[in-house]
């Protein structure tokens, strides 16, 4: 059973495969919508472009663990081999604020955090297909054809798994990018005006 605290901003969770444009999207509608973005804390080794795309506090895997322990993360997940995970604090201070609160995440930690918090609005994105996908994957030109072709193939089975699930609230696919975000700007201004 969830124990959600009454908190008066919203918390919108916005989920997809790599490549569908999650962070493209998140940081047009922190600036549109001024809602506070969270940065991620990660496992992961820092890459080139990281400081101009989503910021990340790059951590050892001891403090990741440590703090997991300590229980600071709101949701956290294993993706690619490396662990990732979204502070409690101060996305929780925002949200008692009254700020809304977005966060940028895989489907594992979505699913953490419909269960957590069952008022939080989970919007999946999806492709407009698979091959605009791929095409996606391949034109950020960071990683290897052996990680295209496991992110692709790790993107099928998410969406499968969304699709399937009771999870996401909504579904927005990201055909063209400024028609996906004024999407996703009706649904958060329906939510906050009561609207289920």
């Amino acid at each position: 059973m969830s124990q959600e605290p009454n908190h008066p901003g919203l918390l919108i969770v916005l989920c997809g495969p790599s490549g569908v444009g999650k962070s493209t999207i998140s940081r047009q509608l922190a600036e549109s919508m001024h809602v506070w973005y969270t940065v991620s804390a990660t496992t992961r080794a820092k890459r080139p472009g990281d400081d101009n795309g989503k910021i990340y506090d790059h951590i050892s895997r001891e403090e990741f663990f440590r703090r997991l322990d300590a229980d600071q993360f709101l949701e956290y997940a294993q993706v690619y081999g490396d662990y990732y995970g979204t502070p409690k604090h101060p996305a929780l201070d925002h949200l008692s604020a009254g700020r809304d609160v977005l966060l940028e995440i895989d489907v594992q930690g979505a699913l953490q955090v419909r269960f957590a918090y069952p008022r939080a609005v989970l919007v999946f994105i999806l492709p407009p297909d698979e091959p605009t996908l791929l095409k996606r994957l391949n034109d950020r030109g960071r990683d290897s054809a052996e990680d295209i072709n496991k992110r692709f193939r790790a993107a099928k089975r998410e969406i499968q798994m969304a699709k399937g699930s009771r999870a996401f609230d909504y579904m927005v696919i990201n055909d063209r990018l400024e028609a996906a975000v004024d999407e996703i700007i009706k649904i958060v201004k329906h939510r906050r005006s009561g609207g289920l």
